[in-house]
């Protein structure tokens, strides 16, 4: 599949700003799914291509777990994409996910309570965006305040990303 093509203007300015994402940051993310999701039609960089406030949320946690790993590893990239996989999932780097998640989600309970007014719980949020199962569990080894959301709560944090995804690269 062709790599949509985006730009940091597509995104959040502010967190551009405040975690200093470059251009190099892109593309060493945009290998960096390659290597972690080569098996999804849709993945993380979809959903970060959509830009805006939703690309933003998905962008600030590959951002955080990515420096950790290279940091841990600055030749990481240049492995193979098997390699990169067996590294970033050991348990001796697990807390980078788990990093990438308190961004993530510190952000769009953010979003979601500026754009539309909302304070939204942030286990409603995660059950309502992940594919991924272990993120629940991963929750519980954040500082993020969170609970276990009703079916209800779900549904509207649904709704709301939903929304979010649907503005796209549009800022408000």
């Amino acid at each position: 599949m062709a790599r949509p093509i985006i730009k940091l203007s597509d995104f959040d300015q502010r967190s551009i700003i405040e975690y200093a994402i470059t251009e190099r940051d892109l593309t060493n993310i945009y290998h960096y799914l390659q290597a972690m999701q080569a098996h999804f039609d849709v993945a993380t960089w979809n959903d970060i291509s959509i830009g805006g406030y939703y690309g933003t949320s998905a962008l600030l946690h590959e951002v955080v777990e990515l420096r950790i790993l290279l940091n841990r590893d600055p030749y990481l990239l240049t492995r193979s994409p098997q390699a990169i996989k067996v590294f970033a999932r050991s348990d001796n780097n697990r807390d980078a996910h788990v990093r990438g998640l308190e961004v993530e989600y510190n952000y769009l309970r953010e979003i979601v309570d500026k754009v539309f007014g909302m304070r939204m719980n942030i286990g409603a949020l995660l059950l309502a965006n992940t594919k991924r199962p272990g993120d629940w569990q991963d929750l519980f080894d954040t500082d993020l305040p969170f609970f276990e959301p009703t079916d209800e709560e779900i549904e509207e944090a649904e709704v709301l990303l939903i929304r979010l995804r649907k503005m796209g690269r549009r800022l408000t």
